[in-house]
């Protein structure tokens, strides 16, 4: 008898802690989310509120998101390094901050390659944009969950509306420390003078600089439109957001919770999308409070613009990133524009 009671025992035991195993919560996770743009009622942020509800929704609780915003976790550079080497585990990231992990993001840059902020959308939908985040993640271990809008770029400038190709010539212009928005600007004949975004204030006071490029809600949050005269809103380069994850925290997760993640990015970047285009009245209509002189440029205006300056940026491009990348992203365009237009 004492020999079958022991083994009973030790049976029993067992089943007990396999019972409180089972019983027990998944291990809960946590997710750091960095951006640069602060806290408030603006299209970043919301977005990252949502990926936040959604996630701990969805989980109940397995995954808490913590939400750091005004760049508390570096600036987009630094925060895509942190993502690569799994300090951090997602950031809100512009693509240009990508270009040092990932060379062939550079593509996006092509000037006047979408149409409206609803081709773009369609477009990062694409197989194109599908290929290109595996393909950055096999290379650098960062993956990106979904893309969206960072906004059209329009020219501002002290001198005279612009609403032709001819009437950049002469401009001394700030762009981003990038010889692609180097090219694009010196294709018009303007003086391109690169600095930080930082000193466009103080340079257009001193007559360093005539005029900028940035979107019209970087425009009038950063103050810009308190030195420029005139604003057009020729949409020549458009800002693409990465919403990027540590591929070493994504492949600790369970099945389940990548798929709420995956989704939850991309509720995040549908909720910025749309944000961003009903916001774009309300940002036109505070610059115009402030007296600047807009011109609301037209398709076919856009068409003339593109025919000066886009071919300069493509040589660059096609020497940087291969002639079979740029010409796959133009085609992939120009196809998602009968659908979007009714052609």
């Amino acid at each position: 008898m004492k020999k079958t009671k022991k083994p009973l025992a030790k049976f029993i035991a067992a089943a007990a802690t396999a019972a409180l195993f089972a019983a027990a919560p998944a291990m809960a996770e946590t997710i750091k989310f960095g951006m640069n743009a602060p806290q408030g009622d603006n299209p970043e942020w919301n977005a990252l509120v949502a990926f936040k509800n959604h996630v701990e929704y969805k989980t109940e609780g397995e995954i808490t998101v913590q939400l750091f915003p005004s760049a508390q976790l570096g600036a987009e550079r630094a925060c895509a390094e942190q993502v690569q080497q799994g300090t951090v585990e997602v950031c809100l990231v512009d693509t240009g901050a990508l270009a040092g992990f990932y060379n062939d993001i550079q593509v996006l840059s092509i000037p006047y390659l979408f149409k409206s902020s609803a081709h773009a959308w369609k477009v990062f939908d694409s197989p194109f944009f599908a290929n290109l985040a595996e393909d950055m993640r096999t290379e650098t271990g960062i993956r990106v969950m979904a893309w969206g809008e960072n906004g059209f770029r329009d020219f501002t400038n002290n001198v005279r509306p612009i609403r032709s190709p001819e009437d950049l010539k002469g401009l001394k212009m700030r762009v981003m420390e990038s010889p692609v928005f180097m090219r694009f600007v010196e294709s018009f004949g303007a003086a391109a003078t690169p600095m930080p975004g930082s000193e466009i204030i103080m340079a257009a006071k001193q007559g360093v600089i005539d005029g900028q490029e940035n979107p019209a809600q970087v425009n009038y949050d950063y103050n810009l439109m308190d030195v420029q005269k005139y604003m057009s809103t020729d949409e020549h380069i458009l800002g693409v957001h990465a919403y990027i994850i540590s591929d070493k925290f994504f492949d600790k997760l369970t099945d389940d919770q990548k798929a709420i993640v995956m989704e939850a990015a991309l509720l995040a970047s549908r909720i910025e999308n749309t944000q961003k285009l009903a916001g774009a009245k309300k940002y036109i209509d505070l610059i115009k409070e402030k007296g600047v002189e807009i011109h609301m440029t037209s398709m076919a205006e856009k068409a003339a613009f593109a025919e000066v300056s886009q071919e300069p940026v493509l040589e660059y491009l096609r020497e940087q990133v291969g002639a079979e990348l740029v010409a796959d992203l133009l085609e992939t365009a120009a196809s998602y524009e009968p659908t979007l237009y009714g052609k």
